[in-house]
């Protein structure tokens, strides 16, 4: 009786950082870029569902060429610079 469903993780995040509700489950990253918040638990990345995004060049497209360009550099050291500066990563696989 005491969940309060919110549309996202960002909806849940406000309303932690508004005083509305108490505590909420976020990213660590959401967390990281909120300024009135603390971590009370981290769920260890073992412990946890594998989180990923997608990234594919469409193959139907007029310029599949430079699409490409983008997803190597987006798989790139220069991006997962970016990445982890920000608490992300990249799999292996990915690149």
């Amino acid at each position: 009786e005491r969940v309060v469903p919110a549309l996202d993780v960002r909806a849940a995040l406000a309303a932690v950082e508004s005083g509305a509700i108490e505590a909420g489950i976020v990213y660590r990253t959401d967390a990281a870029s909120a300024r009135r918040v603390r971590v009370a638990f981290e769920v260890p990345a073992e412990e946890g569902p594998p989180i990923s995004c997608a990234l594919a060049a469409l193959a139907d497209r007029p310029h599949l060429a430079r699409a490409r360009e983008v997803v190597a550099w987006l798989c790139g050291p220069e991006a997962a610079a970016v990445y982890a500066r920000h608490g992300f990563g990249l799999r292996a696989e990915g690149r």
